[in-house]
């Protein structure tokens, strides 16, 4: 029955995620794809995933079922029969923009014809674009792939490009038309055919007799002091106006007044019931107000700008251990409440200034060639190539890239999203693991030493650079927690950790041994280390049903990929055409003295946290994670009580560092290795803890008298 109750809210989350993603043809605060406005991005972006995975049982209710299927009935109608809001923006630059572009540029929105290989539209606007980087010009993050190609340096500022914008305008009054531009962008406009002088369209606007009337401009972007805004009377043209891409209807405009604000409050309906859900589970005074009280006081040292105060307001979260949380919450859930909730916040509101916004990348970074990757593969259709015939570059987080950009547009805000629900995920995994070992405090200790470690670290400049390190790890750490959760006999549950360790090795390479490690999560988490030597005291506890499905499939994933290589090249081979002969540390007529000063080079890297290696603080939990790991696996009395399974995990998150050195981004190459470490020096804190207050002598009570 539980089974049944779980699959049914999932698929009711899956309709749930349509519902809200699915672009609407009436523009509003939550018209779908792409999430560009400040609301919408948060709540659509973050709350809604969060609730969905963390309260699911509401989507079973019958006032969640009814909205999601008004919700879907109202999209499926206006996309038949509505025309869409907004007026037509397509952009032509001057020079090659992308390898194998024809016509116009596209750009990440979904109700523009992206599919197209000439867009007649590049994007659909349905708000002022106030400054360079609220424009659909994200196509100049796709410059030609060599210098020699014409054009190649031509991007903003010193770029020239022609921008035209086209619809319709219905007005209910008469009333003066004004499109405010920037210096650097020339235009011309045209009202049903007829050019209009530019005196009149800046200065005191035009005046428009009620009816539908065809608007077009013609316009010249150079430089990159940008700005378009319509104003109607003054006032924002798209909160007061009907203003579509075709010729609006009768149906179109008898609807349009009222219907967005009516979805807007069946959306409104929907979530507020959702959080009140919420709130009754949690049903705990002290939990709510530390949540409420941790949250806005992360929210508002992150506003401040001061990095610092913002980053050391994690460490704060440890006094959530020292709560007296009901037993009912000593659970992920109640982890998440307290930890998670603040720490989501604080990643919304850092990256809040994106929202809209598209980022122009430096040139010739990693993070830069995946931009251009996806925009290869979800763009111009190179759905199997990916961008590339080999991987040089890691593979699987350019669809990522793609995935989020649609959902968000232009925005870069969607990978800062993701790149902090990746770290909340490993988080929870060291809470999860040294719960189980230690209790539920420590297990909130552990979780809180891995935010802050990332964040102190040299890793916190990686959220939402667009890098791959970030979803290995969060996608490794879902794999263990869904292995541990197939050990209770989910098949679903270990496929599905064999498909998340495969999806990360796909996202970062070298993490092949750490994903082969998650089988150890077969083993029993109690099963201390020193019963390693005696097997007949673990084979018999272990769940080879999750093991087998984490090997096979992961298995299964390098057989396609060297299929995918071979299909391309004609090698059959998983690292061929990668970085695997560059980042090797053994290279041929090398001699051992150097292999081995290149071996103790790479794993300190790793363990510091810097690259050149260096003594950093924020890196002892690390650098002590790994030591433990090594003394417990020596068989040192008491570490030898650690969980066998957990040790295993983190010596085979370190191996990689045997073989192959990164280099460049201090950091980067630790991100993987700081959940594990964490969760082994909570661990071992919490034994030695306990053992020494086993073996303290005891003491008479202070109220005792001495008889004479």
């Amino acid at each position: 029955m539980f089974r049944t109750r779980a699959s049914w809210s999932w698929g009711w989350g899956l309709l749930a995620a349509v519902a809200l993603l699915w672009p609407d043809r009436i523009s509003g605060p939550f018209d779908g794809v792409p999430l560009d406005g400040a609301v919408e991005a948060v709540l659509v972006g973050v709350v809604f995933p969060a609730l969905w995975w963390f309260h699911p049982r509401f989507l079973t209710t019958r006032l969640a079922r009814g909205c999601i299927m008004a919700l879907l009935g109202w999209r499926a109608l206006a996309a038949t029969a509505l025309v869409q809001d907004g007026w037509c923006v397509r952009l032509n630059p001057s020079a090659p923009y992308v390898k194998d572009g024809m016509g116009a540029p596209h750009s990440w929105d979904m109700r523009a014809d992206w599919r197209s290989s000439d867009p007649a539209c590049s994007a659909v606007m349905t708000r002022p674009y106030s400054q360079f980087n609220e424009f659909p010009a994200w196509f100049y993050n796709l410059p030609p792939p060599n210098e020699n190609w014409p054009g190649a340096t031509d991007r903003p500022p010193g770029a020239t490009s022609g921008m035209t914008v086209s619809g319709y305008l219905r007005v209910g009054q008469t009333g003066v038309l004004q499109i405010v531009t920037g210096p650097d962008l020339a235009a011309a406009l045209s009202i049903d055919g007829a050019l209009v002088p530019r005196e009149d369209r800046t200065r005191d606007g035009v005046t428009l007799t009620p009816g539908i009337h065809r608007i077009m401009v013609d316009a010249i972007l150079t430089g990159d002091r940008w700005q378009f805004a319509p104003l109607w009377n003054g006032a924002d043209l798209w909160s007061g106006s009907i203003a579509t891409l075709k010729k609006p209807s009768g149906l179109d405009l008898a609807v349009r007044p009222w219907v967005r604000w009516v979805i807007a409050l069946l959306v409104a309906v929907f979530g507020l019931a959702w959080l009140g859900s919420l709130l009754a589970e949690i049903r705990a005074f002290d939990t709510l107000a530390w949540t409420v009280c941790a949250s806005s006081l992360i929210a508002a040292l992150a506003e401040t700008g001061n990095g610092d105060l913002m980053r050391w307001s994690v460490v704060g979260l440890l006094g959530a251990a020292f709560l007296p949380v009901p037993t009912r919450l000593r659970n992920m859930f109640g982890a998440f409440t307290l930890i998670g909730i603040p720490w989501l916040t604080l990643i919304v509101v850092f990256s809040a200034p994106h929202i809209g916004r598209f980022t122009l990348y430096e040139w010739g970074n990693d993070y830069w060639t995946f931009q251009r990757y996806a925009y290869r593969i979800f763009m111009q259709g190179y759905w199997l190539e990916g961008g590339s015939p080999t991987f040089w570059f890691q593979p699987f987080y350019r669809w990522i890239v793609g995935i989020l950009h649609l959902v968000f547009g232009d925005s870069s805000v969607g990978e800062s999203y993701w790149d902090g629900a990746c770290v909340l995920v490993s988080a929870l995994f060291s809470f999860r693991i040294a719960k189980v070992f230690a209790g539920f405090r420590w297990g909130l200790v552990a979780a809180v030493m891995t935010l802050a470690v990332f964040t102190l670290g040299t890793t916190w400049i990686f959220v939402g650079r667009g890098l791959s390190e970030i979803s290995s790890a969060g996608l490794i750490y879902l794999a263990a927690l869904f292995a541990l959760r197939s050990r209770h006999g989910s098949r679903r549950a270990a496929f599905t950790a064999g498909v998340l360790v495969t999806l990360a090795f796909y996202t970062r390479l070298n993490n092949l041994p750490m994903a082969f490690a998650i089988a150890v999560f077969a083993l029993p988490l109690a099963q201390p280390i020193r019963a390693a030597s005696r097997p007949a005291a673990w084979l018999s506890h272990t769940s080879w049903r999750t093991a087998a499905a984490v090997v096979l499939t992961l298995c299964a994933g390098l057989l396609l990929f060297a299929w995918r290589t071979w299909h391309y090249t004609g090698v059959f081979s998983v690292f061929y055409g990668t970085q695997r002969e560059s980042l090797a540390l053994w290279q041929p007529g090398m001699s051992l003295g150097t292999l081995l000063g290149r071996v103790a080079g790479s794993v300190m890297t790793v363990l510091t946290m810097n690259d050149p290696a260096r003594f950093d603080p924020h890196a002892i939990p690390i650098l002590l994670g790994a030591i433990v790991s090594v003394l417990a696996t020596a068989g040192i009395p008491l570490l030898r009580e650690l969980p066998l399974g957990l040790v295993l995990f983190c010596l085979a998150a370190l191996s990689g560092s045997l073989v192959a050195r990164g280099s460049a981004y201090p950091g980067r190459f630790s991100i993987h290795v700081i959940a594990v470490t964490c969760t082994v020096v909570t661990c071992a804190v919490a034994l030695v803890g306990r053992h020494y207050m086993k073996n303290a002598p005891s003491r008479p009570p202070s109220f005792a008298r001495v008889q004479p």
